[in-house]
């Protein structure tokens, strides 16, 4: 008989949930340490009890591999916000360009108007 599926949600039961934090941190730490060996990947893996104790992991030095994730990361947020930028450049200049337009026609019907205007001057 397999091993049946479990809800997904806080366990109420102090001391049942203390023991499966126990169970399932050793088997996290266990598969981190798995995926590092067979796939050769750089794993840092940091867990926090309820009650504070620090539970940690990591193939390589793990303040190496912190400042590795905090490079990474910030080069993608920089190179999100420089297409961001990129994108707010390009719709102030189509806004700039609709204006240009509106103030062209704005101009045009302005003239056309002067132009009705003498036309009826001259006619009297």
């Amino acid at each position: 008989m397999g091993r049946g599926k479990i809800e997904i949600k806080r366990i109420e039961n102090n001391t049942n949930r203390q023991v499966t934090f126990c169970k399932r941190r050793n088997g996290l730490l266990k598969k981190a340490y798995e995926l590092s060996v067979l796939c050769d990947a750089e794993i840092a893996l940091i867990v926090f009890s309820t009650r504070g104790r620090v539970y940690e992991y990591s193939n390589t030095n793990i303040k190496a591999t912190i400042e590795r994730y905090k490079k990474a990361t910030a080069e993608t947020s920089s190179a999100y916000t420089t297409q961001e930028l990129n994108a707010q450049k390009c719709k102030s200049i189509h806004l700039i360009h609709a204006y240009a337009l509106l103030e062209i026609e704005a101009s045009k019907r302005a003239r056309f108007s002067i132009l009705k205007s003498f036309e009826k001057l001259n006619s009297y």
